[in-house]
């Protein structure tokens, strides 16, 4: 599945895998000026090719390696020979992409190796300059891409939602609130997002996504202090785990949230 909508002159390619046509798990990349920002997943790899043949790609940078935001990178480097950057740490993930577990392989497929470039302090267009901003938390890797004139930030994963209940396992909950008053820092106005799409007043997005993980801190401490099981404490913050958690093995879960916000300073 892949579906466009535009936003000035910001072009969203909504993408997803689909099983029975139902979508599994949907990704946005964004195209601006000739950059592509991030692949989608190796399921929408050919979609999107499909739809770049018509277009006038000319970079393809990536806000980090995980598999639904470099999927696309080998066949648009392999067929229409498009240069791809991504920060540092990323090229020798992206260079000889580690097995998947299975879910994930399933949900978004098995990235094809690719050789990429290091992303520099910025990324420049032919109207647009990009300030490259290490974003940390949600991989070690991740990066935003900020345009200072129009005030867009294309976030990544490091927005996701204002209150998110799960992460991943290997996610730092302290990295991704460091990384939040980073990019709040630079005064936003428009946020494009990797799962919640374009979201204006972009700073009050990032602030109230702030707060509601401080929040969630303190009341997760307070009942810590109480003498509380890690398990109990979820439950009355957030709730039961869900199917989600099951079926990732714990990957997704919301005690991984909680146990984060337990142990950051």
């Amino acid at each position: 599945m892949l579906s466009i909508s535009h936003h000035g002159p910001v072009t969203r390619l909504h993408m997803a895998r689909t099983f029975f046509g139902r979508p599994l798990y949907t990704v946005n990349a964004y195209f601006v000026g000739g950059l592509l920002i991030d692949t989608g997943c190796p399921g929408t790899a050919r979609p999107l090719l499909a739809w770049c043949r018509t277009q006038n790609v000319q970079q393809v940078v990536n806000t980090h390696h995980h598999e639904d935001h470099s999927g696309g990178n080998g066949l648009l480097r392999r067929v229409l020979g498009v240069p791809v950057a991504a920060p540092p740490d990323t090229l020798p993930i992206l260079a000889r992409f580690p097995r998947l577990p299975l879910y994930r392989r399933m949900v978004w497929g098995q990235p094809e190796d690719v050789t990429a470039e290091p992303l520099g302090a910025v990324v420049e267009t032919e109207h647009y300059r990009f300030e490259v901003i290490p974003a940390p938390g949600h991989s070690p890797d991740h990066v935003c891409f900020f345009e200072p004139r129009q005030g867009w930030l294309f976030s990544g994963d490091l927005f996701i939602h204002e209150r998110v209940r799960y992460i991943r396992r290997e996610e730092d909950i302290g990295g991704i609130l460091r990384s939040l008053r980073e990019v709040l820092a630079r005064k936003p106005r428009v946020l494009f997002c990797a799962h919640a799409g374009m979201v204006e007043n972009a700073g009050e997005a990032i602030r109230r996504k702030i707060a509601y993980l401080e929040e969630l801190a303190r009341q997760a401490r307070t009942l810590q202090q109480q003498g509380l099981s890690l398990e109990e404490i979820v439950r009355r913050t957030l709730g039961p785990e869900t199917r989600m958690t099951h079926l990732t093995g714990g990957d997704f879960s919301k005690a991984n949230l909680i146990r984060g916000l337990l142990t950051y300073e």
